[in-house]
């Protein structure tokens, strides 16, 4: 008997069962308000669909009917739930619009950094949101190649990495960059810790240079949560893009990560039309190749005759920094990475947000 009406359940509401059950034994409405000590008016506005259930209507009518209290409340909130559905219009509803949308973007935060409009208009929202992650429909999902550095390199792009290099590719988009050149990129790459020997007042030159070689370097602040310290991936029509967080606000990191990220364009790792996703592991040792072969790349441009310093003082350190003609971060750095040390003379790390943003460098 349960089962037959949960299964009608969507089609006719609670009172009509009801009245089945009453025909079945032969009671009529008084006798059945008589047994449930209920007014007849009450019962005669259940069995007409007027009145719902309560929680003590129910457990009586299970009592007198032999059922359990919860089919009746079952039956009567399947019903009601069957009633708005089929009120609704067929397009979604505001709520499953908003819920979609925070299906694909962290909605509030790229609201408040305002990579879309800061409005509640939902059309203009699902308008913004899909022009940021480049879509033809909110059905669809963005699509990278891309290689990245990033802390969680086992999990799939989180929703914050998405929003993030959509935005970085975006602003890439606006800016005039001719194809890319390999060989352009790779001598700027080999060039650029000696230019960069100063510090980082001096990254503010860094994005032309490498527009000359057919790459659009952004620097973008990630996401809370994000997880990641930059990455490369293209446009649609083709051309790099290298996209640089502040994650840590190390200069030395920056540095590091730029080159990282010029080494898997250089040495052809990835390439535009693919859906290639390759991870630096930051969070433990790494077993890619193609991420091997980037870093020792990348280590290749900053010291080309190696690395060594002769003690962790202040003093050898601007040394080994003269030596190798890098900035006093850059030696400290290695020495961090290769001692596990992070705070080691963590004073004289010099920081990079406070510059990139009075550049004007941070979108």
């Amino acid at each position: 008997m349960d089962t037959m009406l949960e299964a009608a359940a969507e089609v006719f509401p609670a009172g009509e069962y009801l009245r089945d059950e009453l025909d079945e034994r032969g009671w009529t409405v008084t006798e059945f308000a008589e047994i449930l000590a209920r007014p007849v008016q009450v019962v005669s506005e259940i069995l007409n669909g007027k009145k719902e259930i309560t929680t003590d209507t129910a457990l009586a009518i299970g009592d007198a009917l032999g059922t359990s209290p919860e089919l009746w409340l079952s039956l009567q909130t399947n019903y009601r739930l069957f009633e708005t559905r089929r009120r609704r219009p067929t397009d979604l509803t505001p709520v499953a619009r908003r819920a979609r949308l925070r299906g694909l973007v962290p909605l509030a935060e790229v609201r408040q950094r305002g990579w879309v409009t800061k409005t509640d208009d939902l059309d203009v929202l699902e308008d913004d949101v899909q022009g940021l992650l480049g879509l033809d429909s909110l059905a669809g999902s963005a699509q990278f190649a891309v290689a990245a550095r990033r802390s969680n390199s086992a999990e799939p792009l989180t929703l914050e990495q998405t929003a993030w290099l959509a935005h970085v590719r975006r602003v890439a988009t606006a800016r005039s960059i001719p194809d890319l050149d390999l060989g352009a990129l790779a001598d700027r790459a080999a060039s650029l810790p000696i230019e960069l020997r100063h510090g980082p007042s001096v990254l503010s030159k860094v994005p032309k240079v490498f527009e000359a070689c057919g790459v659009a370097l952004v620097f973008s602040e990630g996401l809370r949560g994000g997880k990641l310290d930059g990455a490369v991936t293209f446009l649609p029509d083709g051309r790099a893009v290298i996209g640089i967080t502040t994650r840590g606000d190390r200069f030395d990191s920056v540095l590091f990560t730029i080159l990282h990220e010029c080494a898997h364009l250089t040495l052809r790792h990835i390439e535009a039309g693919t859906a290639t996703i390759i991870d630096d592991d930051l969070s433990g040792e790494q077993n890619d190749p193609r991420e091997i072969e980037a870093n020792h790349q990348a280590l290749a441009w900053l010291f080309p005759d190696g690395f060594s310093v002769e003690s962790t003082t202040p003093t050898s350190v601007a040394s080994a920094a003269a030596k190798y003609r890098v900035h006093p971060s850059v030696v400290l750095g290695q020495i961090h990475k290769r001692t596990g040390t992070w705070t080691l003379h963590r004073s004289l790390v010099a920081k990079v947000r406070s510059d990139l943003t009075t550049a004007g460098l941070m979108s």
